[in-house]
């Protein structure tokens, strides 16, 4: 039987607040809905979702020193994952507040503690491999520094190395150099886009990009492949990305080419959707 792949993601772990109106908001107005908290942050659910997926996983990020830091670690640990969290004293955990509607969903967030990663919160990536990097930590001046070490301790180590970007505005020329020489970066449609006419940065293995409901595409130097979708109910899009990313990775890990590989993220991505939250729930199947 094949090993498991052993994976350490970087990025933010944080608290989500999913909020549904019951009606559409009004200025002054006391608006009736369903609010609900539960774990999130883009790099905590992917390490939720590679545990879940069959992964060996080590989630590496900041949260405050509050309840909500402490629920953070307990929940990764829940979900198979291996925890190495910094904690902060002086900013509360990330937290995110989802708007949900129509299937649509609208993020306000707060980084937090998130947002002050440090260089020496990246841990020794002996025995690691694969450096998975959500964009946020690159995007944010406060954090960039720890993303950068982190992508060069696992180049030095020969591992190999995933981007998700995360937020098209963002995406600016600087960003194309700080992810040069990974092996794939994982954008959505309007992250593909503001990466520019050539999404292949040089010296960038592949883009494999999701399309929403038309599914996903792969791009490298060797051609182009695209997957549909699965159908499904969209009940709550938070998240899809971040299982689309995870399952792409343990196929393409576990020797995978393109199509199988976007098969494999597509089917992660689509089961996401169909129930609240942004992490696999304790009583799902296995996908696999």
């Amino acid at each position: 039987m094949p090993r498991a792949p052993r994976v350490v993601v970087v990025g933010d772990v944080a608290l989500d607040v999913r909020v549904t109106p019951g009606r559409p908001a009004v200025p002054g107005a006391d608006v009736p809905a369903a609010i609900r908290t539960g774990a999130g942050g883009a790099g905590a659910n992917t390490a939720a979702w590679l545990a879940h997926l069959g992964a060996e996983v080590t989630m590496v990020g900041r949260v405050g020193d509050d309840p909500a830091g402490r629920a953070a670690a307990r929940d990764l640990a829940d979900a198979g994952v291996r925890p190495v969290l910094a904690v902060d004293g002086d900013a509360p955990t990330c937290t995110v507040v989802v708007l949900l509607g129509d299937g649509e969903r609208t993020m306000l967030s707060d980084r937090g503690a998130a947002a002050r990663l440090h260089p020496d919160d990246i841990p020794d990536l002996d025995g690691v491999d694969h450096l998975h990097l959500s964009g946020y930590v690159l995007l944010d001046e406060s954090s960039r520094a720890a993303g950068r070490v982190a992508l060069a301790a696992a180049a030095a180590r020969g591992l190999s190395r995933s981007v998700d970007p995360q937020a098209a505005p963002g995406l600016t020329g600087r960003f194309r150099e700080w992810v040069r020489g990974v092996d794939l970066l994982l954008p959505n449609a309007d992250e593909l886009a503001a990466l520019g006419p050539d999404p292949l940065v040089p010296g960038v293995g592949a883009v494999a990009a999701t399309r929403g409901a038309a599914g996903a595409i792969w791009e490298d130097g060797d051609g182009t492949w695209a997957v549909p979708a699965p159908r499904a109910t969209v009940v709550d899009p938070t998240g899809a990305g971040d299982a689309f990313d995870a399952g792409l990775l343990v196929a393409w890990l576990g020797g995978a080419g393109p199509v199988e590989a976007l098969r494999a993220g597509c089917a992660a991505g689509s089961a996401a959707v169909t129930v609240p939250g942004a992490r696999p729930s304790p009583s799902r199947t296995n996908l696999w």
